[in-house]
């Protein structure tokens, strides 16, 4: 479906990566090679608590919060809105995506002089 929105759109198509990790606390280690590899290559399944490490973004397309981010200001679980841009660092080759920029038509910026009143800088992270 992000493919075809970039097609539709003229826009570039983009994957990015999650840093995966296995393990808790001091046994926390980030997957590299092989199983970092097997970890991106699982499909992406229905539940979004359950996505894989790699998210397909094209500036434009409608995003969909899955986390209660600010309540108060319009940020929760559910709240839909219109990616703007993606910051991102590289690693080994591959884009790992840290923060969006988005539009979300109910959310108030509580500075009221922002240039976008709608706008907001959401984190691209995987649960732990």
């Amino acid at each position: 479906m992000t493919e075809a929105f970039a097609k539709a759109t003229s826009q570039d198509f983009g994957i990015y990566y999650a840093e995966d990790c296995a393990g808790r606390g001091k046994k926390r280690i980030e997957l590299t090679g092989r199983n970092a590899e097997a970890a991106w290559s699982t499909p992406i399944k229905g539940s979004a608590s359950d996505l894989s490490g790699r998210l397909p973004l094209v500036l434009g397309m409608p995003i969909l919060l899955v986390d209660n981010l600010a309540v108060e200001l319009g940020l929760c679980n559910g709240s839909y809105g219109k990616l703007i841009s993606i910051n991102y660092t590289v690693k080994h080759g591959r884009r790992y995506a840290i923060s969006a920029e988005a539009d979300f038509p109910r959310y108030r910026n509580p500075d009221r002089t922002a240039l976008h009143p709608h706008r907001a800088l959401i984190p691209v992270r995987r649960k732990p």
